[in-house]
């Protein structure tokens, strides 16, 4: 019997007919491919015109800011880091579960990457990034579909991968 094998985002190979082979590195490949497209237009719109490109931006980083975008709708995407620090900090928290509600209640894609270090790296914001909102992404939707495709298998898997020991689906 043949296996399909097909290139993962972050240069190694996957096995298509077995979704379990999915891990955290594809998902965070394929979110960073899609950002970096994204910010690509982004700054290539603002070495164009700067003004210009300052009102009609597609990126935009920071929770707070992430937050403004969702509460005037203009959010299409949201990507938030895992390791954000909310042990001590209660408003913390707060604005990301707030985040999350409104997501849910606009329908907003809402991806998760593996680290702010990564997600800064992506948008070439230094030290690190916690959140970003994709306010436009024309250009790279074939990435973006790839990130969320990933996502949900990911989800999927994990999703069933936590009653693989249950005895029967209605238990």
């Amino acid at each position: 019997m043949q296996v399909k094998q097909e290139n993962a985002p972050n240069g190694s190979e996957r096995c298509i007919d077995n979704p379990f082979n999915i891990n955290a590195t594809d998902i965070d490949a394929a979110i960073v491919d899609f950002l970096k497209k994204v910010k690509h237009f982004q700054d290539r719109a603002w070495k164009e015109n700067p003004t210009k490109a300052n009102s009609k931006r597609r990126l935009v980083y920071g929770l707070r800011e992430v937050r403004k975008q969702l509460n005037s709708g203009t959010a299409q995407c949201i990507i938030m880091a895992k390791d954000i620090e909310t042990a001590d900090h209660n408003e913390l928290f707060n604005e990301i579960d707030v985040i999350g509600q409104l997501c849910a209640s606009q329908n907003v894609n809402m991806l998760w990457i593996s680290s702010k270090h990564s997600l800064g790296k992506a948008v070439k914001k230094f030290p690190f990034v916690s959140a970003v909102a994709v306010c436009d992404f024309r250009g790279a939707e074939d990435l973006y579909e790839a990130a969320v495709g990933i996502c949900e298998e990911f989800t999927a898997c994990c999703r069933i991968a936590d009653h693989v020991d249950q005895p029967s689906l209605f238990a």
